[in-house]
């Protein structure tokens, strides 16, 4: 039992670290477009909701105090509050979605469908926080054009993130259930 408890937290560290770097490896548009979505994919096949929750706490106690975790090097509470903060907040709040999808789907797909699900409430997370920041209004008309900046230049990138993140979480479980 103690065994699993550090190896938990080994990996909950692992993956904090992870986030951040995964944040800095950014290519720059309206919504930087980052490896944190493969990060979080990752850890959520990998270690678990429970574990990825507390991951993305972590990560987001380290901007808070300073650090410059965010992309873009950034940090702070107005990282936390600015146009593009829905997209952290997303990572968070779709933490227990992923965990149900888990609990009541079953066989081969379950991850993907998880990973699809976890995606889908990050973009809408991100995408209404954009439109209400830089319109302050939520309308049918403002969250369609926020999710055209915000969402579908993302939507194939994060797909190739997801087949690789499945991937790698494939992998990983071989390798860790061997040790």
């Amino acid at each position: 039992m103690k065994k699993q408890r550090i190896q938990s937290m080994i990996f909950i560290a692992l993956f904090a670290t992870l986030m951040c770097v995964g944040a800095w490896l950014h290519f720059p548009s309206a919504v930087p477009a980052t490896m944190q979505t493969f990060v979080a994919m990752t850890a959520l096949g990998l270690i678990g909701s429970k574990n990825t929750f507390i991951m993305l706490l972590i990560y987001i106690f380290l901007g808070i105090t300073g650090l410059p975790v965010f992309s873009g090097f950034t940090s702070g509470i107005g990282a936390l509050s600015g146009p593009t903060a829905g997209f952290i907040w997303g990572f968070l709040l779709g933490v227990p979605v992923f965990y149900l999808s888990q609990k009541f789907i079953r066989g081969r797909f379950s991850l993907y469908i998880g990973y699809i699900i976890y995606i889908i409430l990050h973009y809408i997370t991100g995408a209404l926080w954009y439109c209400y920041f830089t319109t302050k209004e939520l309308t049918v008309q403002g969250i369609l054009a926020s999710s055209l900046v915000t969402v579908v230049p993302f939507i194939i990138p994060d797909c190739v993130k997801m087949l690789l993140a499945s991937l790698t979480v494939k992998r990983l479980k071989k390798i860790i259930k061997t040790l």
